[in-house]
This record gives C-alpha cells, sequence and structure tokens, in this order.
C-alpha cells in the first residue's frame, strides 16, 4: 500500500506548491533554511535552541524549564534540547497552555542531526464544547479529554504522529504530539483562479484532497473497512443533499464575509 497520495508533481499551479513541500521535507534541499522547524530553531553556541520570537515564543524561568523538562522527558523520544511557551496558538483552545519541545541528539551539531530534530507539542486539553450535549452517546467520551483525542487520533489516522501520548501534571491532562515541519500554504486564488484553475484545476485539486484524506484515514481492520464501505454507500446515496449542503454552507460563509467587510468599512459599529 502506499504511503503518500501523489508520487510525482502535480499538474498545474500545485505542481510548484507540491515541489515546495519537497524541498522543506527532511532530506530536501530547503529543510534546513525553510522547512517549519529551521524558521522555529537556531544553532547558537551551545547547541540548537529556539529563537526569540515576539509574540510566538515565550522564555521560560530556569524553575519551571526544570519542571516540564522533569515532567515530560520521559514521554519524548530523544534528548531535550530547549523548551520554550507558545503564544496565541490554536483556535477553540486558544487559552489553554501550551509548550514546545525541541528534541533531538544533543551531538553532534551538525546538517544530518538536524534532521532527526523534532518539535514535540505538549498542550493543555479541555472537555470539547460537544460533549456538553454528547457526553452519554459512548462511554469513551468519558474518558478525559487528552486521552480522548489520543485516542481518537490513533483510531481515526492511518499513521499516527512519531508522539503521541497524554500526561496528568498540575491538575490538568495534557496532550503530548509531533509537530509536521514540511507545511506549506495553498491561498484560494492558488486553486480557484487562472485558466489552469478555471479548466479543471479546481476539481483536479478537489480529487487530490479526497484521496489524501482516504489515504490518511484508511485502516486495515475488519471494522474499518465495513465502515469505510458503508461511507461509500452513503455517498453514492446522497450526493445530491450533500451538495446543496455544502452549497448553503458556502452561502452562508459569503454571507458573513459581507457582513465582516461592512462593519470594518464602518469603523466596527
Amino acid at each position: 500500500m502506499f504511503n503518500q497520495a501523489i508520487d510525482q508533481a502535480p499538474e498545474g499551479k500545485l505542481g510548484k506548491l507540491y515541489n515546495k513541500a519537497v524541498s522543506r521535507a527532511a532530506g530536501g534541499d530547503k529543510f534546513t533554511e525553510k522547512s517549519a522547524l529551521a524558521k522555529a530553531v537556531y544553532m547558537g553556541a551551545d547547541g540548537l535552541a529556539f529563537r526569540k520570537l515576539k509574540g510566538k515564543f515565550i522564555p521560560l524561568t530556569n524553575d519551571f524549564y526544570r519542571q516540564l523538562f522533569d515532567a515530560f522527558s520521559p514521554y519524548m523520544d530523544d534528548d531535550i534540547l530547549d523548551i520554550v511557551e507558545r503564544e496565541n496558538a490554536g483556535t477553540g483552545s486558544v487559552n489553554m497552555r501550551r509548550y514546545y519541545f525541541l528534541v533531538g541528539p544533543k551531538h553532534p551539531h551538525n546538517e544530518a542531526s538536524f534532521e532527526r530534530c523534532h518539535i514535540v507539542e505538549v498542550k493543555q486539553q479541555r472537555r470539547a464544547a460537544p460533549l456538553y450535549f454528547f457526553d452519554n452517546t459512548n462511554p469513551i467520551n468519558r474518558l478525559n479529554p487528552a486521552h480522548l483525542t489520543a485516542r481518537c487520533q490513533r483510531h481515526m489516522q492511518r499513521s499516527a504522529d512519531l508522539l503521541l501520548d497524554e500526561v496528568y501534571w498540575q491538575e490538568a491532562h495534557w496532550l503530548v504530539r509531533s509537530r509536521h515541519h514540511a507545511r506549506v500554504g495553498i491561498d484560494p486564488e492558488d486553486i480557484g483562479m487562472g485558466n489552469k484553475a478555471i479548466s479543471g484545476g479546481f476539481e483536479y485539486f478537489a480529487s487530490l484532497c479526497g484521496k489524501s484524506l482516504a489515504l490518511a484515514h484508511c485502516r486495515g481492520d475488519r471494522r474499518s473497512t465495513n465502515f469505510a464501505q458503508t461511507i461509500s454507500n452513503a455517498l453514492n446515496n446522497n450526493k445530491r443533499s450533500l451538495i446543496e449542503d455544502a452549497n448553503h454552507y458556502a452561502d452562508i460563509v459569503i454571507d458573513d464575509h459581507k457582513h465582516f467587510v461592512d462593519i470594518l468599512m464602518n469603523g466596527g459599529d
């Protein structure tokens, strides 16, 4: 079974973005310059450390650094090189505490060892809002929030993160998970504008998204394959209603954006 949705550069505008992602992945020629890891850390006199990025990383006191190190080092897969607090991240959990651990070999400090490094996020978890209404739907929902998230990710993803665990610390539940370093953003105009996008480009992009999602979430056990077959049959029987719902949601988003722009133009009144 293949481990990636595409094995060569796709057509049109996506080809450039694909090549950019490949170059930023570990082993790529731009990994040490353009990857998310390279943008977050630097090589100092004492080795690798997080950059001083105002509004993103908050340095820790020596005492609290040691507390975090002692509490979470058993869950890491290599040496902890540095720790910072992550600021202003997330959406629904934007006000929850989270810390970034730079993990990798202490020595030597070179390009090969840099490729073995990764960032591990330790994020405080709270119960998901829908559980207020669906707490009794399934007994699994009564698991602590970090355990539930880790369990769901293991079940939903064909290949879970390099590190995925949960810890109880300071009377709170924490999720431990690896970050990814080859992210490449795609703007709407990359797929929705221009001759290539208009002439089948959007459909091609949607097909790649579907294939990628199917690959990421496919499982090999009998229950999962039975579920996949059932969903496939359900999609064939509900295509029209799904398209209508998607169009309705798109209209809501467009209307919301219009109101948002009107508010900005009127000075926030």
